[in-house]
């Protein structure tokens, strides 16, 4: 899937309410070629609304809350082309369905209906 995103000139971002520290780690662990970004004010969450308010980890002493998993595409000027969002934690978007979502936001695939 990635050469997908890298043939569409997709630059994949990740960002989490890690630590820097976790986030290197889990970059290593990971093996993951990609730009992985700590957002452990949440910031960047707010700042799209992907906050999830309601659910709370333990982590190492007092709980931290958690973001909402979201894929968001986001274009050269900065404008949002497509979100897509669960409820459930452990859910991330399909990698088929975001290429799909990229395609037809660059106007290289029709959307159906």
């Amino acid at each position: 899937m990635r050469g997908q995103f890298e043939e569409l000139g997709i630059r994949l971002v990740a960002i989490s309410p890690d630590t820097v520290a976790e986030t290197e780690k889990m970059k290593r662990k990971r093996r993951l070629d990609m730009l992985l970004l700590s957002d452990e004010s949440l910031q960047v969450a707010d700042l799209y609304n992907v906050r999830h308010d309601r659910a709370f980890v333990p982590v190492r002493g007092p709980v931290r809350p958690l973001v909402i998993p979201t894929t968001i595409l986001v274009d050269g000027e900065g404008i949002v082309r497509w979100i897509d969002q669960t409820d459930d934690y452990r859910v991330r978007s399909d990698a088929t369905r975001v290429v799909t979502a990229v395609r037809r936001a660059l106007g290289l695939e029709e959307v159906a209906g």
